[in-house]
């Protein structure tokens, strides 16, 4: 049976909540947990929000903030927004959340997942070239060890070509998935 909470009260829980399961989500990716936070509040937010709303929010410093907010931009998660000035909205960055979660999904992919592919693969692509490059000149056990080297450099290689021929099938469609047909809620 539900809590019997003040709806106010409800609301605020289930933000926190949200807040709080995004940044361990975005932690548990490998990125900053300030970074979860900051997406969830635009994402719950009906309206854009300045840095300094985020600051107030999130109770983080706006260097934190901006840094951080600097990031999502890059990855294409957060956007900057124009909102008509007033006497108070003078001057400020506002934000909104990236609402599209396959163009998320396929953003982070390409900007972090693909560099990362291409980086190990370089590594182990050179390891090979220098190996062989001197593999005539080894002594026959350095040889022996040099090979069983190119054989076990060679099954790490296989795999990182086979992730990123995964990688590109899937940032390289469109958006498969109609996310916004499965989470529609009826409320009633």
């Amino acid at each position: 049976m539900p809590e019997n909470n003040h709806p106010a009260e409800c609301i605020v829980r289930v933000n926190q909540s949200m807040l709080d399961g995004l940044g361990q989500l975005a932690a548990y990716f490998g990125f900053p947990a300030v970074m979860g936070r900051l997406y969830g509040a635009l994402m719950l937010s009906p309206e854009p929000l300045s840095l300094d709303d985020l600051v107030e929010q999130l109770g983080i410093s706006k260097g934190n903030v901006s840094m951080n907010m600097q990031a999502l931009e890059r990855l294409g998660i957060v956007h900057e927004v124009w909102v008509k000035a007033d006497s108070q909205r003078k001057r400020r960055k506002y934000y909104e959340a990236e609402s599209d979660l396959w163009r998320i999904v396929t953003n982070v992919l390409q900007s972090r997942e693909r560099r990362e592919i291409e980086m190990a693969l370089q590594v182990l692509g050179e390891n090979i070239e220098r190996l062989r490059a001197t593999l005539g000149e080894m002594a026959p056990e350095d040889r022996k060890l040099a090979e069983f080297y190119l054989e076990r450099i060679a099954r790490f290689q296989a795999l990182f070509r086979f992730a990123q021929m995964a990688l590109e099938s899937v940032v390289g469609r469109e958006n498969v998935l109609d996310f916004g047909a499965v989470t529609r809620i009826k409320i009633e």
